[in-house]
């Protein structure tokens, strides 16, 4: 009867540990699910206007013509459901935008500023306008609340919440200022957001059988229920008036905000989540509230509360029958449980005395036992056993001792040969490789597969004139201080390298292994390889020897990876079109530059630091490409550049030199002439003096020599620039220096310091 009691009871205290896990589990993923989906909503209009403050800031908005600026956003409210206007008032009272009614009909507007009326106009289904729908007088956005208070928060920033006439809905709009490069206001941006959605998601969830949930700001206002009750009354007189949480229509909402106020006074007095339980006519209820801020003014609070009731009922119905059948088991068990000890007992014991003297080491056991049949042939079996354990044990303990030593033996020669193996291979192959080719059963077979990755090519401007002029022994010494830099930066960031090409690196980001942030890591390797070019360069100086300069190029695209070569010999690597270009762009920059193409930044576009655009024309491919030059990655990676500004000096006399222009790796066969008429300590600007021909374009590679009368004969030898994308003035172009032997660099430097040129 004790065991039963004791079943039933703990049985009743489980039940209601368990509701309160489940309920506390229950709150805790309705409330995540709840700011999960709101981070979705109140992020994607502060993502819009950052598209449209870039599209502005990259002139893409510049136009006059007002149709394909509310073209433009009719495209960007059609693409983005969440939000029912996007608009833009300029300084000059220019506005403009789109809206979504609700019926789903997409509409166009615009102030025209002789009337001073906001006019609205029926769209086709490319969005261009058809007719006037609607005239409003005496719109200036620039006297709305949006616009003013982004103007006076000075970034983005929320508006208060609203009832918004076109839906009658609840609504906020994201507003963020524009601003030239001078800092002078441009004009505002604003996108509408309405919590129609917001009640729709919580009514969609499932919060056991009665819960519910709501948000409200800190005054008290509803915000979102996941009840149909309205959360504002709408009237014409008195105006439309919001309805408190403790005024809601819903009892449990109603009480659930009323016990709020009562143990916490002000809503502003909650700071962080909180696990409440409070009674409601002698029935407990689960409550969580959570607080839901962002770093642009949105401030409100999310409310979680279940009955206890909705588990309890099956808790209690589920106790009561334990108890019964724990009876009912008590009984059965009981009368079986004497019948069976009465027969079995007595034979048991003799066993157990034979087995205690078995295990004592008295081998010669021999029992006679009269009665069960079964247990008679288990007393058989027990006497034939002790005599086959007297046998066997006096082997056995020798047979396992040796044969334990003897697996050992063989797992340690396993193991040391897999660790040899893994040593030898990870010196030429990444540790990812090298697991790819031993743990998996087509880790060897030739072949490849289509796969999209992020490339990324470094190499060392000028490096081979410079190790022209060092000892073979001197030049593996750099490069294997170089190299075992950068290989410890691209491991960090989980670059598999597929080869050193001198000193030239090829990195693959998503091979063999895919990754959601290959972009991301390939970009944020980018920069701290040529961060950590500083303590390489420290310690060449410690050498003796130049300082090197790295340019890196990333592309992203579809190659093929694999197995290439023979079953005799084999390498691990991509091919295809893709990687060509990438070699292309990475030619384009010069050192200290990170390059990257156009589907690399749209990949990360939003946490990347642009520094300037070019458009070049690459062999093998029909169309001018765009590139990029970028100094930074924001978000996890946090990392950025510090670029340092050339500062030219006007030479007082020029310096005559002549060039010749580099394709690939071969010197053209004519020779041109010009002067160097101002210098910094990376950069020129050359005035061209030879008759006919043209400047070289940008990117090119040029061969140099200097001819001046004053020059000595040390310094006449040759060094190497690339010419830079870059204004100059008329039959002049800027050349950017990616090799200077030792001498030229000391004559040009000693130009650079002359006094009489820092006025």
């Amino acid at each position: 009867m004790t065991a039963v009691g004791l079943t039933g009871y703990f049985s009743f205290r489980n039940g209601q540990r368990a509701v309160n896990e489940v309920a506390t589990q229950l709150r805790d993923e309705v409330t995540a699910r709840v700011k999960d989906q709101l981070q979705v909503y109140i992020e994607t209009p502060h993502l819009i206007n950052r598209l449209n403050a870039n599209a502005i800031e990259l002139g893409q908005l510049d136009t006059q013509n007002i149709q394909y600026k509310q073209k433009y956003f009719w495209q960007q409210i059609r693409t983005f459901s969440v939000i029912t206007y996007n608009f833009y008032g300029n300084a000059d009272g220019e506005y403009l935008g789109a809206r979504r009614l609700a019926n789903g009909e997409l509409q166009v507007m615009q102030r025209d500023r002789t009337t001073g009326h906001n006019q609205y106009f029926a769209t086709n289904n490319q969005g261009d306008r058809t007719k006037m729908i609607q005239s409003l007088p005496n719109f200036d956005a620039r006297q709305r609340p949006w616009y003013q208070e982004a103007v006076a928060a000075g970034k983005p920033t929320w508006s208060k919440i609203y009832r918004d006439f076109s839906t009658g809905g609840l609504a906020i709009t994201a507003a963020q200022p524009v601003y030239d490069k001078q800092g002078k206001l441009k004009g505002v941006l604003g996108s509408e957001f309405i919590f129609y959605e917001v009640n729709r998601f919580l009514q969609s969830l499932k919060i056991g059988k009665s819960g519910q949930t709501f948000i409200m700001e800190r005054s008290g206002l509803l915000v979102a229920t996941s009840t149909p009750d309205a959360s504002n009354r709408q009237s014409k007189n008195p105006p439309t008036q919001r309805i408190k949480a403790s005024e809601s229509q819903n009892y449990l909402i109603q009480q659930s905000a009323k016990h709020l106020e009562q143990k916490f006074g002000d809503f502003a007095q909650i700071h962080n989540s909180q696990l409440l339980d409070f009674e409601i006519q002698g029935e407990r209820q689960f409550l969580q509230v959570t607080p839901l801020k962002d770093s642009r003014g949105l401030d409100c609070l999310i409310a979680v509360v279940i009955p206890e009731a909705d588990f309890m009922a099956r808790i209690q119905e589920n106790t009561r029958l334990t108890v019964m059948l724990c009876l009912l088991s008590l009984i059965i068990a009981t009368v079986l449980g004497l019948q069976t000890s009465l027969w079995i007992v007595k034979p048991i014991q003799r066993l157990n005395h034979a087995a205690r003297d078995l295990a004592d080491g008295n081998w010669e056991q021999k029992l006679v036992i009269e009665g069960s049949y079964e247990i008679g042939e288990l007393a058989e079996s027990f006497t034939s056993m002790a005599q086959q354990l007297k046998e066997l044990f006096a082997t056995l303990e020798q047979k396992v001792r040796d044969r334990t030593q003897a697996l050992a033996k063989t797992n340690q020669e396993l193991k040391n040969r897999n660790a040899l193996i893994r040593q030898i291979f990870g010196r030429y192959l990444s540790d990812e490789i090298v697991s790819n080719l031993l743990e998996t059963p087509q880790g060897l077979e030739l072949g490849g597969t289509r796969k999209k990755i992020t490339i990324l090519i470094s190499d060392l401007r000028g490096f081979t004139a410079t190790a022209e002029r060092l000892s073979p022994e001197e030049v593996i010494k750099i490069l294997n201080f170089y190299l075992e830099y950068m290989a410890d930066v691209i491991t960090h960031y989980e670059g598999t390298i597929d080869e050193f090409m001198g000193d030239g690196i090829l990195t693959l980001f998503g091979a063999p292994t895919m990754r959601e942030n290959d972009t991301e890591r390939a970009i944020a390797c980018a920069i701290a390889m040529q961060q950590a070019m500083i303590p390489v360069n420290q310690q060449m100086q410690l050498w003796g020897f130049p300082p090197l300069e790295m340019g890196i190029g990333i592309h992203t695209g579809e190659v093929v990876v694999g197995n290439i070569g023979s079953v005799k010999r084999t390498k691990y690597g991509v091919v295809g079109n893709h990687i060509n270009l990438a070699y292309r762009i990475e030619a384009c920059s010069v050192g200290g530059q990170i390059i990257i193409s156009e589907d690399v930044l749209g990949e990360v576009r939003e946490i990347v630091k642009v520094d300037g655009k070019q458009q070049v024309q690459m062999k093998g491919v029909k169309d001018p490409i765009n590139l990029y030059e970028i100094s930074g990655i924001a978000g996890e990676h946090n990392l950025y550049l510090t670029k340092s500004t050339e500062e030219f000096h006007e030479l007082p006399e020029p310096i005559l030199l002549q060039y010749v222009t580099l394709e690939s790796k071969h010197v053209g066969d004519r020779l041109y002439a010009g002067e160097i008429i101002q210098l910094s300590h990376r950069e020129a600007l050359i005035k061209y003096n030879s008759d006919g021909g043209e400047l070289p374009p940008p990117l090119t590679n040029l061969k140099l020599i200097l001819l001046n009368k004053d020059v000595s004969s040390g310094v006449g030898e040759d060094f190497y620039a690339k010419v830079l994308e870059k204004p100059a003035p008329e039959n002049s172009f800027y050349i950017h220096f990616t090799s200077l032997p030792p001498s030229v660099r000391a004559m040009l430097d000693r130009f650079y310091d002359v006094p009489c040129l820092d006025g």
